[in-house]
């Protein structure tokens, strides 16, 4: 059995599993991860598991492809008896379209980002290096590759020295973020969990906050007016005497007005119609009220019958301005 360590860099692919900062400290039988062999044997470990999904192409198996050669040809070599012949051979590589159950009785094919894509599987028992797309810096933030991003790997095979489970390692050394895709999470969907389906308040309950504000929230400090000068009274200029006007003489009486008679050939002007009042302005239209999402689709109609006002809505991001 050789265990020669043979090198290589994947092509772009979808990571789909594991974490590149949180390492796994139990198996996929839930078991603790303990060293199996050497001089640390029996000692607990931990492992910084990933799993990158690489689309499919014209080959019907793994081993066809470029990157796949170096590691079918290192299987082999690592172990010349013929075992990497047989189909219990660990490889570290899967189909994503399989519907054989694993141990947990999951199906490859039922997982996000699996079908249509070799799933390769690395493993080691250090963190790899975060790099960008080409490798010419590092990325030091904490968790900037999520799962469900494009990643590309330099890593190795060798021989994993199990005679009982004969296999191979794909250990991983460096990542590189190639782009970013629709983040996979996991865990159990809220959305199944049955919350508020035919569910009936107690007594005492209500759907929106009462009154006037959540619970347990203080109500805001009233605002402070910053304190004002007293104004400065103006220089009161020295009094100035009036000047004297000269005498003017009384202006001399008009003459008494002589009455003139219309000429017959002239008809008097009749007076204008009366000019009609204006019309009364219309009443100013109710405000527009919008409602945020922090009104959580309560109505507005419904929080001024539990106590709210204008202000208690907008200042709590419940209502626009």
């Amino acid at each position: 059995m050789a265990n020669e360590r043979v090198v290589f860099t994947t092509p772009v692919g979808r990571l789909v599993g594991g974490s590149l900062y949180k390492p796994s400290t139990t198996d996929a039988e839930g078991k603790p991860l303990v060293t199996k062999t050497g001089p640390n044997a029996g000692q607990s470990r931990v492992e910084y598991y990933i799993a990158i999904a690489i689309p499919k192409g014209a080959e019907t198996h793994w081993g066809q492809t470029a990157w796949g050669a170096p590691i079918w040809a290192a299987g082999h070599a690592a172990w010349p008896g013929g075992q990497a012949q047989h189909p219990t051979f660990a490889w570290k590589i899967e189909d994503g379209g399989s519907t054989i159950p694993n141990k947990k009785g999951k199906k490859p094919c039922d997982r996000e980002g699996f079908p249509g894509h070799w799933i390769l599987r690395f493993g080691g028992g250090y963190a790899p290096s975060v790099w960008n797309s080409d490798g010419s810096a590092p990325i030091q933030e904490q968790d900037a590759v999520k799962p469900g991003y494009y990643i590309q790997i330099r890593g190795s095979v060798s021989s994993n020295g199990s005679a009982s489970q004969p296999g191979i390692y794909l250990n991983h050394d460096k990542v590189a973020l190639a782009g970013f895709g629709p983040e996979i999470r996991t865990g159990e969907d809220v959305g199944q969990a049955g919350f508020g389906k035919g569910v009936d308040l107690p007594a005492g309950a209500s759907r929106v906050p009462v009154g006037g504000m959540a619970e347990g929230a203080a109500p805001a400090p009233a605002p402070v007016a910053p304190p004002v000068a007293a104004p400065v009274a103006p220089p009161v200029a020295p009094p100035v005497a009036p000047p004297v006007a000269p005498p003017v003489a009384p202006p001399a009486a008009d003459p008494a007005p002589v009455a003139v008679a219309p000429h017959p050939g002239f008809l008097t002007a009749a007076p204008p119609p009366p000019v009609a009042a204006p019309p009364a302005a219309a009443p100013p239209a109710a405000p527009a009220r919008v409602m945020l999402p922090g009104a959580g689709g309560v109505t507005y109609e419904a929080f001024i019958a539990s106590g709210w006002t204008d202000a208690l809505l907008v200042q709590h991001g419940k209502m626009a301005a």
